[in-house]
């Protein structure tokens, strides 16, 4: 089992949280607003949390979390608990990935009405 491990860090904006901490994820759109991601530990088969940081003074809208496994053509079986917590900063809890392999995760952001997507590949042992 892989383990992927970033520490939770007390930041005051987004801007700093994007400069000081996560992992960039991949946007599909060129000159899209960073986004970035904190995990904590991610174990097979055990619920994990995700910090997303949205690294603009765009007033972001809405975002959605969900994950697939390409070689298997299926998604999560549950459904993540997204918690806006200010300032362009969202906490995403009970994702689950229930098999080994590679995952990617997947988030929407809503930024003036128009959705973006962002990819994270994560892989499982």
């Amino acid at each position: 089992m892989i383990r992927w491990f970033f520490w939770f860090l007390i930041f005051s904006g987004t801007a700093m949280a994007c400069e000081s901490n996560g992992q960039r994820m991949v946007e599909e759109t060129q000159n899209a607003p960073e986004v970035h991601l904190v995990v904590d530990e991610i174990l097979l088969a055990q619920p994990f949390s995700v910090l997303v940081s949205i690294c603009n003074e765009i007033t972001v809208g809405d975002i959605r979390v969900d994950a697939i496994m390409p070689a298997h053509q299926h998604g999560l079986n549950y459904v993540p608990e997204v918690t806006a917590l200010g300032d362009g900063v969202f906490r995403v809890d009970q994702i689950l990935f229930h098999m080994p392999g590679l995952w990617q995760l997947q988030i929407d952001v809503e930024f003036r009405g128009e959705s973006l997507s962002y990819t994270s590949e994560i892989e499982l042992k």
